[in-house]
């Protein structure tokens, strides 16, 4: 067997894999080559991080079903501890954002190829949404491009976990309700986010509307929650400036595929109320 751990750092030999169509060396050890792969997704360079380790982890490895139910499960398991999804967790502006921000877009790869022929159990399903959402409160670096680094994208790709999670067929309603919760939060952050992360999130509360996979009237609360109210603190307009880019995207992403007219009217009228109230028309009509 080929020493992997060598290989994963050569980006010649990583770039001719993905060059022959993804196609593994027989005397690779498939799973030890996509552990190995792991740290790299703490690399600063792009090329390493992004366009080879998780493009062979993703497409080469996962896509193509090379892994067992039991690989699966303890590459999960791996994904969420403290080392990866968790790893320095509440640093900004430090480079350990990398590791968090593309362990969470290989849980929504593996989520994603996984769900098409379930082999994890429901439990471990269930355990990676609580760690999503458990992680999702602690993360404090939400930065899109970082200049001469490439792709953080970390609001993006917690998005794509979610929304893999949430269409997974172990989730209950119950929890898809949950996700849809940490969504509308994550909409109303301070921070500003202006890397297309609200089409991102739009996309996890727009495919639960789609499946009928909440009920009408707890969506219908849950609209009506997507609001800040601006203050004299300039964090507050930054707040409803994303909270109304993430209903506009919902908004258009029903309004496109004519879904739901009841509640992408809901959505027209509350985006209305808001410009109304910051333009100083009073109520609007």
């Amino acid at each position: 067997m080929l020493d992997v751990q060598g290989l994963v750092a050569d980006k010649s030999f990583l770039r001719s894999l993905i060059e022959k169509n993804f196609e593994l060396p027989n005397d690779i050890d498939t799973f030890r080559f996509a552990l190995a792969l792991l740290p790299n997704f703490a690399s600063t360079d792009e090329e390493l991080r992004d366009e080879l380790s998780y493009m062979l982890l993703s497409r080469g490895i996962l896509d193509r079903g090379l892994l067992t139910a039991e690989q699966l499960q303890q590459l999960a398991m791996i994904l969420l501890d403290d080392e990866h999804l968790f790893y320095r967790v509440g640093e900004i502006d430090s480079d350990s954002v990398f590791m968090r921000s593309f362990s969470n877009l290989i849980i929504a790869a593996l989520l994603y190829t996984e769900a098409k022929d379930p082999l994890l159990p429901a439990e471990t399903v269930h355990e990676i949404k609580t760690a999503l959402l458990r992680y999702a409160r602690v993360e404090k670096d939400w930065r899109g491009h970082v200049e001469g680094k490439g792709w953080a994208h970390t609001m993006a790709h917690l998005a794509d976990a979610l929304d893999e999670c949430a269409q997974h067929p172990s989730m209950q309603a119950s929890e898809r309700e949950e996700i849809l919760d940490l969504v509308g939060a994550l909409a109303q952050l301070p921070q500003p986010l202006y890397h297309e992360e609200d089409v991102r999130l739009a996309m996890v509360a727009y495919h639960i509307i789609l499946g009928k996979q909440a009920g009408r009237d707890f969506l219908s609360t849950w609209i009506a929650r997507c609001v800040v109210e601006r203050t004299v603190d300039v964090s507050t307009w930054t707040s409803a400036t994303n909270v109304k880019n993430f209903l506009r995207s919902l908004y258009f992403l029903m309004i496109w595929d004519n879904i739901a007219a009841g509640l992408a009217e809901q959505i027209s009228d509350q985006l209305k109320r808001q410009d109304a109230m910051y333009l100083g028309r009073g109520d609007a009509q």
